[in-house]
């Protein structure tokens, strides 16, 4: 046992002009009684693990080395994260791919990520799965299903559309190669223990018609559900939010009443709806912003999205780096992203759920893929404006991407995550021009520091034309001219 050193005699100094309170207190009676050893005893225990859970804290989140988060799950403390909340991971494996639709291969499949591509300049099947990130093996398992039913060397350079749907873990759960105008190739897992591959060869007559589509958002905010409540497909949700995706954060900038008016190509084989194809004319109404795009071709230039001035809609990077995907109500309100300052860099970070999809603020290369002890998997981009995104935290990116690999506005390119050392799920975006860091929030902005438009004005000369053929589509979305 160790003995207690002996407490040494104190000599007050306090003047005798300044009593001590204590003293006094005494003398009236109001000597604090003696703490309780059991209560001491109890208090000391909550110190103690108090003490405990700030060290452990200290370890996982300041403490040097790459295991950080994997030596805490060993200390049993797994309840830091509870993934049983609103933010439940997306994209989740479904039970059954193959559903009952004859035309529609991707019916019910809405909750996965829909992946697409194009088989021309010399990609082959192989080359535009790798491409969209899928594995070699799950590759040979979709090829062993096609080949039965098309010459995959005839899919190379055809400029077919390729789409898939894939689960976060990058499982294909369904396919769709369009061979041509009515002629559909298509896929999709199956489970009861046969191939693996369920393939169909359709062909029908192919019929194009043209709608508008009015949505009045709900009191929920949600894009989704007002889309399901005008009696329209649920991919309806993700082209509304990509066409306007300049402007527009569907996600986080909904209110409720806001309005929408969309003129759609409606493709059909046969009598069953297919697909939805081009949006022709979009306008949006509420209270974020006030916004009518038109999809016209220039004379002599490729066809784009213009504003009713002529002026072009497409802006150097997009409003948001989160691709546009459907979320529980209650959880939107934690979706808007915030400003955190680590080691004096300034990054904005977006809290969502593992296996949300992250796109391509602009056109640009790959700088850098890796995994660093801190942000976990990172992928930077340098986009043609000379902007440059750093992509934090993420689960993993699509494909296999090197430095030098050249990237499309809005295109896929990591899913969200909680790699590297962050209590949640979530994306952190470090912007910077060069070696100067730049706000990450200036994408949010509505002043002269957004982004700058990209292409070519309608010429004076041919405005004229230009007001003649929106004519129609802007009376068709009650627009006045």
């Amino acid at each position: 046992m160790i003995e207690k050193p002996k407490r040494r005699k104190q000599v007050s100094r306090r003047p005798a002009g300044n009593p001590n309170r204590k003293v006094e207190a005494a003398a009236r009676g109001r000597t604090k009684a003696p703490a309780d050893p059991a209560e001491r005893k109890t208090r000391n225990r909550t110190i103690l693990a108090l003490g405990v859970l700030a060290a452990i804290n200290g370890y996982v989140f300041f403490g040097r080395g790459d295991n950080g988060l994997a030596a805490l799950s060993a200390l049993g403390a797994t309840a830091i994260e509870d993934r049983s909340g609103p933010l439940l991971p997306h994209a989740s494996p479904p039970e059954s791919a193959c559903g009952g639709d004859p035309v529609r291969i991707f019916e019910g499949l809405e909750s996965l990520l829909g992946l697409s591509t194009t088989l021309s300049g010399g990609y082959t099947l192989r080359l535009g799965l790798l491409q969209l990130g899928i594995a070699s093996e799950e590759i040979d398992s979709i090829e062993a299903g096609v080949r039965n039913h098309v010459d995959l060397s005839l899919l190379g350079g055809s400029g077919a559309p390729l789409r898939v749907a894939i689960d976060r873990l990058g499982t294909v759960h369904a396919l769709e190669i369009e061979l041509a105008e009515g002629h559909i190739l298509q896929a999709c897992r199956t489970v009861d223990g046969g191939e693996p591959f369920a393939t169909r060869n359709i062909q029908h007559p192919l019929r194009t018609d043209v709608e508008v589509v009015t949505l009045e958002i709900g009191g929920d905010a949600d894009l989704s559900k007002a889309v399901l409540d005008a009696q329209e497909k649920p991919e309806l949700a993700d082209i509304i939010a990509r066409t306007l995706a300049f402007d527009l954060d569907f996600t986080t900038e909904m209110r409720p009443g806001d309005r929408i008016s969309v003129m759609i190509e409606k493709r059909w084989l046969g009598r069953r709806f297919h697909r939805y194809g081009q949006v022709l004319a979009v306008r949006f109404s509420g209270s974020a912003a006030r916004l009518a795009y038109f999809r016209y071709k220039p004379e002599g230039a490729p066809a784009g999205y213009f504003d009713a001035d002529g002026e072009p809609v497409r802006r150097a990077l997009l409003r948001s780096p989160v691709g546009y995907f459907a979320v529980d109500p209650e959880a939107r309100a934690l979706l808007a992203p915030s400003i955190e300052v680590i080691q004096g860099r300034l990054g904005a970070v977006y809290r969502l759920p593992e296996g949300a999809p992250i796109v391509a603020l602009g056109d640009g290369e790959i700088v850098e893929v890796d995994e660093a002890s801190n942000e976990g998997h990172v992928l930077e981009v340098r986009f043609d404006d000379g902007t440059t995104a750093r992509y934090g935290h993420l689960m993993r990116v699509i494909g296999e991407p090197k430095a030098g690999t050249r990237v499309s506005q809005g295109q896929v390119i990591a899913l969200a995550g909680h790699s590297g050392r962050t209590p949640s799920d979530r994306l952190r975006l470090d912007l910077r021009n060069g070696d100067e860091p730049l706000d990450p929030m200036r994408v949010l902005g509505r002043d002269a520091t957004r982004p700058a438009r990209v292409g070519t004005p309608i010429s004076a000369t041919a405005r004229k034309r230009f007001d003649e053929d929106i004519g129609p589509w802007a009376r068709a979305l009650k627009l006045s001219r």
